[in-house]
């Protein structure tokens, strides 16, 4: 039996006023029938946080199931549940499902299901102010933190039922609890191991087991007749099918299939083994010699208290992977308006551009199981916060730690099976002046009473970091571990941008090189189609930029807003605002610029250097400007085509000594490379070398380069396949100033295909319509053509073009 309890109910407010409201759903989008992101629209709806809220719905039974539950998949936060008026449990964590009996409650005929829930912010009211960024009263509440405001996303505290509801009896024989992982592969085939509970176990029940190839072949059948609770399963593979990321191949997915009393229980599982490489640099190693180096600097010092240095290389299938991507964040301030169509939309747009890890966030939510399930399909790696992030959470007392158990639990059952799922972290920042010697770091009962006991038991496979960033002492270091860049904002970098000329950019960004980077801020703004659908045009170009403002979030422990420091960043490296159009370029373009360094030295780097995750993939809400290079409306933004570039198999990096070509593939691949200055006064080129490069699978070459530069010239380095231009790289002293440039010339050859070429040199071309182009923000030598296709039809396209300044 299941009653879907979806759909329509009635909500009241606190004044019994009734509105029509949707479950899934919650306060806001019951309540609110505007556009509540529509310029400084928020602003009216913060009142919302401060009410107590019901919702009711009346529903038909036909015939009572004594042992039917009640299942809430997700409800947030705090509440009581009634059934026909009588009290059956109550709620207060949001992370996790939640099960009532409710066979002896239920009636035949029609019955009332009441959920009344207490608002979030004075159920907690009294509680003693702990510290904590952004607003200290949500370390108390397990719900989604981020959402009562972050430096990007607005503040927007609800409630409601904000996962699918229904009745269901779980009487009959089933498989639950089911644990399947490559227990190991060799030259022989794999070993699967397969473990679980049969559901309502009754001896004498057969059961056979089979599993199907990626391509729907049995692989193995077995029939054994159930005569215990608790089974397992050793399935051995030959010819295994390897499950690997984006671009170090395939990702094919076998089905185990278990049937029984003409029922069929089926999971997707992928075959592949996973290792941290931490190996010891040796003391004469290139890389213990760039740790020292890397402890002179001024941000290393404040953490880095390190003696001993190591890497930290993931390994899968025993190939080493460097890991390019970004830290996912929920996709709505909303749980409920996630769905599955725009995690897979955002997901495929990452897989586009190269992303092939994600870190989810620990201020955010465990996603839905589409999620996990698409970054199979795509070959996108997962790592999964714990959810805590930025403060000093209450983890001395029991019940803290008893509901994190619980959220460990049903993280460690829903993730466990994905092949993509790589491990987990703790928190986000709350240790990271920590170390593994520090008895009482935040975070470390939390790590170590709450999530690794569970863990151990459930999904005894993966690694438990017990915060993120992790390892060494602090655990915030450069030389051992993973490590936040974005630590270092409010000590350093800012400081950087405030005082000082920035002529040097390129070099100070390439001094927060790590062995994993697990936080590498960038911000910048989102293009013109995207403004347009929070502001109007006139907001845009204003010079007050208030809306800017209101749609771009800040940190209130700064003395500065995040707009300004960054506005100020993009006017240093590309050039004082000339208008408020060239403002708008240069808050894109600003983000490009700092992906194309960070990533071109983490690949340079490889294997010192063996990950790279930007701060952040995605926006939660309608950001003018802000850390993601996806914004809200899943449209890319500069930073997109930067990080699109420079995940490609094999990409180079150049500067006046030498060239870096980087595979980062399991095949080696041959280029033709042409390096050649050109100058800025008109834009004649000279090629100064060119050759056939050999690239070796997942290893750098470094080539000298013999160049010397004269004032006005820059180098650019092309490589090409088959006669192709495949990567273009370029080196510039100083600043990289840019200037808006006509002389680009542009035809729409169909209603998806648009040709560009350019008279002169013009470094940064953008293509801006309301559609999504396959390239953007690149540049054009004299007389280059390129073609560029959208992802659907498009009338008319405004074409900026920036070159750069002569000086």
């Amino acid at each position: 039996m299941r009653i879907d309890l979806c759909g329509k109910w009635l909500l009241y407010d606190e004044k019994n006023q009734i509105y029509e409201a949707k479950v899934p759903g919650c306060v806001h989008t019951d309540v609110i029938k505007e556009d509540m992101y529509w310029r400084d629209n928020t602003k009216k709806y913060q009142w919302i946080e401060n009410c107590d809220w019901t919702y009711k719905k009346k529903f038909i039974v036909d015939k009572v199931c004594k042992t039917a539950h009640l299942v809430f998949e997700g409800l947030d936060t705090y509440c009581d549940i009634y059934l026909n008026g009588q009290w059956i449990g109550h709620c207060e964590n949001m992370f996790i499902p939640h099960r009532f009996r409710a066979g002896e409650v239920l009636v035949e005929g029609e019955n009332e299901l009441e959920v009344r829930f207490c608002s979030p912010v004075k159920q907690v009211a009294d509680r003693k102010v702990r510290n904590a960024a952004f607003a200290a009263e949500r370390v108390y509440t397990r719900r989604m933190q981020c959402t009562y405001g972050w430096d990007w996303v607005e503040r927007l505290v609800t409630c409601g039922i904000c996962r699918p509801v229904y009745i269901e009896s779980d009487a009959d024989f089933g498989i639950e609890d089911l644990y399947v992982y490559t227990d190991s592969v060799d030259a022989y085939g794999a070993c699967v191991r397969v473990v679980g509970t049969y559901k309502n176990f009754l001896s004498g029940i057969e059961v056979e087991i089979i599993v199907h190839s990626p391509d729907n072949k049995i692989v193995y059948a077995k029939k054994t007749y159930v005569n215990t609770a608790d089974f397992a399963e050793y399935i051995t593979i030959s010819d295994p099918q390897l499950w690997f990321p984006m671009g170090y191949g395939e990702q094919p997915l076998y089905q185990l299939i278990f049937r029984y009393n003409d029922h069929e229980h089926i999971t997707k599982f992928g075959i592949r083994t996973v290792r941290i490489m931490e190996n010891v640099d040796e003391p004469e190693s290139e890389s213990y010699k760039k740790c020292v180096e890397l402890k002179k600097t001024s941000s290393a010092a404040d953490y880095d208290q390190n003696e001993e240095y190591k890497g930290f290389i993931l390994l899968i299938n025993g190939v080493k992977i460097m890991c390019m991507g970004a830290n996912y964040v929920p996709v709505e301030p909303f749980v409920s308006e996630g769905t599955d169509k725009k995690l897979t939309a955002v997901l495929e747009r990452a897989a586009e551009c190269g992303v092939n890890m994600i870190r989810v966030w620990g201020g955010g939510i465990f996603e839905r199981q589409h999620f996990y399930n698409e970054c199979d399909r795509l070959g996108i790696m997962v790592t999964q916060d714990f959810l805590m992030a930025c403060g000093e959470y209450p983890e001395e007392e029991d019940w803290f730690i008893e509901q994190l158990r619980l959220e460990t639990a049903y993280a460690a059952k829903a993730l466990r099976n994905h092949p993509s799922f790589m491990w987990y972290h703790g928190d986000n920042e709350n240790a990271v002046r920590g170390c593994d010697t520090d008895k009482n770091y935040a975070g470390r009962r939390a790590a170590y009473v709450g999530m690794l006991p569970v863990l151990n038991k459930l999904d005894y496979t993966r690694r438990l970091l017990p915060s993120s960033p992790y390892g060494g002492k602090q655990y915030a270091s450069k030389t051992v571990g993973t490590t936040h860049n974005t630590q270092y904002m409010g000590d350093h970098i800012f400081p950087y941008i405030i005082n000082e000329a920035m002529e040097d950019y390129k070099e100070n960004l390439e001094t927060y090189t790590a062995r994993f980077i697990s936080e590498e801020p960038i911000f910048g703004a989102v293009c013109k189609s995207s403004l347009l659908k929070m502001m109007t045009e006139e907001e845009i170009y204003a010079d007050n930029m208030e809306m800017w403002y209101h749609h771009t979030k800040s940190n209130p422990a700064l003395k500065y807003h995040l707009m300004d420091i960054y506005a100020l960043y993009a006017q240093k490296v590309l050039g004082k605002f000339t208008n408020p159009k060239d403002r708008l370029f240069k808050l894109q373009y600003v983000q490009y610029e700092q992906i194309r360094i960070s990533m071109e030295t983490c690949r340079k780097g490889a294997w010192f250097s063996a990950g790279i995750i930007y701060w952040m993939l995605n926006d939660c809400w309608p950001a003018a400007s802000g850390w993601a290079i996806i914004d809200y409306y899943n449209v890319p933004k500069a930073a997109y085509y930067s990080f699109k570039r420079a995940a490609k198999q094999v990409i180079s990096s150049i500067n006046k000594q030498r060239i870096v070509i980087s595979n980062r593939g399991m095949e080696d691949k041959c280029l033709q490379l042409k390096c050649y200055l050109l100058s800025l006064v008109d834009s004649e080129s000279r090629v100064v070398m060119e050759k056939e490069v050999h690239t070796i699978a997942n290893e750098c070459m470094v080539l000298e380069n013999p160049v010397f530069l004269p004032p006005n010239h820059i180098i650019i380095c092309d490589l090409y396949d088959d006669g192709t231009l495949y990567d273009r790289s370029f080196f510039k002293d100083g600043f990289l100033h840019l200037e808006r440039t006509d002389g680009v010339v542009s035809e729409k050859i169909d209603e998806q295909h648009i040709r560009v070429s350019s008279r002169h040199y013009v470094h940064a071309v953008e293509l801006e319509a309301d559609v999504v182009f396959e390239d953007n923000w690149f540049s054009l030598n004299k007389g280059e053509t390129r073609i560029i296709k959208s992802d659907k039809p498009f009338e008319n396209v405004e074409i900026v073009a920036y070159g750069m300044v002569i000086e």
